[in-house]
């Protein structure tokens, strides 16, 4: 999904936060997404559910990284070891 549409969907999603009547569960890898105010971030693990930070997850830093220095973050992750 486009960053605009994602913007379009946080909308929609405060619309429904403000009407009281909607509990939204969803799964997500995007960190704008897992941005939306008021959410509660949980990671899957082996004990279960772990309630997490935005910039603890690994979307995150890695799209920070990214944004951050994009030249060296695609020839770091584009290195393949020639052993």
């Amino acid at each position: 999904m486009s960053p605009t549409r994602q913007i379009e969907l946080l909308k929609m999603l405060r619309r429904m936060d403000q009407s009281g009547t909607a509990q939204v569960i969803m799964a997500t890898h995007s960190p704008l997404l897992m941005a939306c105010p008021g959410a509660r971030l949980f990671r899957i693990s082996r004990s279960g559910l772990d309630p997490t930070d935005l910039s603890d997850t690994d979307h995150f830093r890695m799209m920070r990284n990214f944004c951050n220095d994009p030249d060296g973050f695609l020839a770091e992750a584009l290195y393949e070891d020639e052993a």
